[in-house]
């Protein structure tokens, strides 16, 4: 999964005030993209240049590795 894009709209949704928060800096220095921690995997958004996160949520239980049987109902 490649480094995505976050809009300005999302940082305002994320609380994120660039003016405050990050001086200095645009929506551009920051990136959506997965994590692995001691709690799992995480779709996080960092500020690339101080790598500071400002959102993280769960992702899927083995993050980027999709087995053949996802989406397959076994009974």
């Amino acid at each position: 999964m490649p480094r995505e894009q976050v809009s300005e709209d999302e940082l305002r949704a994320l609380g994120v005030d660039l003016a405050r928060d990050f001086p200095g800096s645009t929506a551009a220095d920051f990136r959506r993209y997965p994590v692995l921690s001691e709690g799992g995997w995480f779709l996080a958004v960092k500020h690339q240049k101080s790598l500071v996160s400002v959102a993280r949520e769960p992702w899927q239980l083995l993050g980027p590795i999709t087995l053949a049987s996802d989406g397959l109902d076994v009974y």
